[in-house]
């Protein structure tokens, strides 16, 4: 993914390429004019896209070629999103009835772009490694009908910085849910003892997000030249904790 420092754009905005899908036919690689007509050479025939210097073909991944020259280079590259979310904030409330009080905390972001590169390589198809599921959809053959591009074993093609795996990482959390309860006075007095009350307590119960990564609290970058990026960090584990307060 490429950086830059552009006027009206924030700072840890990240640039890269458009993807439109799946060549899925030989006539779908044809580049085309800003009118959407093919493109021919001084011979007649149809000019096929290139990819730097490759030469694309059927099942290949298809990008924006954004000035229509017929070639997908550092010409083609866009405003993608910005790693610095809009809104940061948390909220709560406080609720009382008789003896028992429920208390909850809530966090979250807004507008935060995160690059899943744990996705990127986990669909890239480039070597040996092990590969997610996903790339079990990949085009194999004309009419497949899939947004995941073939394989190419030792070629980054199929994988340029995109936003395709550009994804918005929103999210709320129930960050503590606490349920507490005060005995009775009563009960206090029979026992020798002020007050008495128990509680329970849960942490990171539930996330509300779109984001298809384990954890959409990916770390805010600390620099300006930094990118958000989700390296398949351990998320945040679920908690519970119990407890009694005695006050003698």
């Amino acid at each position: 993914y490429a950086f830059r420092y552009e006027v009206d754009r924030p700072l840890g905005s990240f640039y890269g390429y458009r993807y439109k899908g799946v060549y899925q036919n030989a006539e779908a690689t044809h580049a085309r004019d800003a009118e959407g007509n093919i493109m021919k050479d001084v011979k007649g025939n149809p000019i096929v896209m290139m990819n730097g210097h490759y030469t694309v073909a059927p099942g290949d991944a298809i990008y924006e070629d954004i000035n229509h020259d017929g070639v997908i280079n550092q010409y083609d590259i866009v405003y993608l999103g910005n790693s610095q979310p809009r809104f940061t904030g948390g909220c709560g409330f406080n609720i009382t009835y008789k003896q028992f009080k429920l208390v909850a905390n809530f966090y979250g972001r807004y507008g935060q772009k995160v690059i899943n590169m744990t996705r990127l390589n986990n669909e890239s198809m480039y070597g040996i490694n092990n590969q997610s599921t996903a790339v079990l959809r990949r085009w194999r053959n004309e009419g497949d009908m899939t947004e995941i591009p073939r394989a190419l074993y030792g070629e980054g093609y199929n994988t340029l910085g995109s936003d395709r795996f550009v994804e918005d990482a929103s999210f709320v959390r129930l960050k503590t849910l606490t349920l507490n309860y005060a005995f009775p006075k009563k009960i206090c007095n029979r026992l020798g003892i002020n007050t008495l009350s128990c509680f329970a307590t849960g942490y990171n119960l539930f996330t509300w997000t779109n984001y298809t990564g384990q954890d959409p609290e990916v770390n805010i970058p600390t620099k300006p030249t930094d990118l958000a990026k989700d390296t398949a960090t351990t998320p945040v584990s679920i908690r519970f904790s119990f407890g009694i307060n005695l006050n003698f």
